[in-house]
């Protein structure tokens, strides 16, 4: 009896000890992490949101290439999306609000890479991450589709990388959602705090991207439309997209021709 009882003081204390996780902090990159949960947004943290803004760059190039990407900049931090390129104008611009903290990258096509071993050499301090199926694509010409314009495209980026889930880039709470079908490892990065869904060229105003290049899959891409199709988001949510114009949700589920 006398040593169940000592067990059980033993058992209370060893409870009582606070458990820290390690962790690595460093100034030249934002750590990755998944996120277990999501508590309410603090008052400082609203004024974070009211204050972002999303920047939209054209990445149109003399080989064919008609794409846009775009800068999300915030007190939060900046984050560069899909860099189809990286001239003069979007240089200046980054300098303006900064530097860029972390590259994303929706898919592996080379108009969303072509721009990506100048942006990381002009912001040397950035992370780069992309799904870890379309990782391959960074230096491969046909999977990244640089082949099709006679361009034999290879990023020498080294880029970290992800699956689906929920991360943090910086100070901004991101859901990945995995939706295969243009390519491999196509992701949606769902900002919930910002209202606003980076759509890539999976999710835009008119269609869901196609699976005719290689890397893609039809039967994939159907999946990824009934799994978007099944999520709620707010009617005023905006997305960004890789070609075309921004839209909100509930016009994009009145126009886009493959979510009807």
């Amino acid at each position: 009896m006398k040593k169940r009882k000592q067990l059980f003081v033993f058992l209370v204390l060893v409870s009582c000890i606070p458990v820290y996780s390690a962790g690595v902090k460093t100034k030249t990159a934002p750590v990755l992490q998944t996120m277990q949960s999501q508590t309410g947004k603090s008052e400082n943290q609203k004024n974070k949101t009211a204050q972002i803004k999303v920047q939209r760059f054209d990445s149109t190039s003399p080989e064919g290439w008609d794409a846009s990407f775009q800068v999300i900049s915030s007190e939060k931090g900046n984050i560069l999306i899909d860099p189809g390129k990286y001239d003069d104008e979007l240089a200046a611009y980054i300098q303006s609000i900064g530097g860029i903290d972390v590259i994303l990258i929706t898919h592996g096509h080379w108009d969303k890479l072509r721009g990506l071993d100048s942006a990381l050499a002009a912001n040397p301090d950035a992370a780069v991450y992309i799904h870890e199926l379309d990782r391959p694509n960074l230096t491969d010409p046909v999977l990244n589709c640089s082949i099709e314009h006679k361009i034999s495209g290879v990023v020498k980026t080294e880029a970290r990388t992800f699956t689906e889930g929920n991360y943090k880039f910086g100070e901004y709470s991101v859901e990945i959602i995995h939706t295969p079908g243009h390519t491999r490892g196509s992701s949606l990065f769902y900002f919930k705090d910002e209202n606003m869904l980076i759509g890539g060229d999976t999710i835009m105003a008119e269609l869901v991207g196609s699976s005719k290049h290689p890397g893609g899959n039809e039967e994939d891409r159907q999946n990824s439309i009934q799994k978007f199709k099944q999520r709620v988001f707010p009617k005023s949510m905006k997305i960004y997209s890789g070609h075309g114009e921004e839209i909100v949700y509930a016009d994009l589920m009145k126009t886009n021709k493959d979510l009807k």
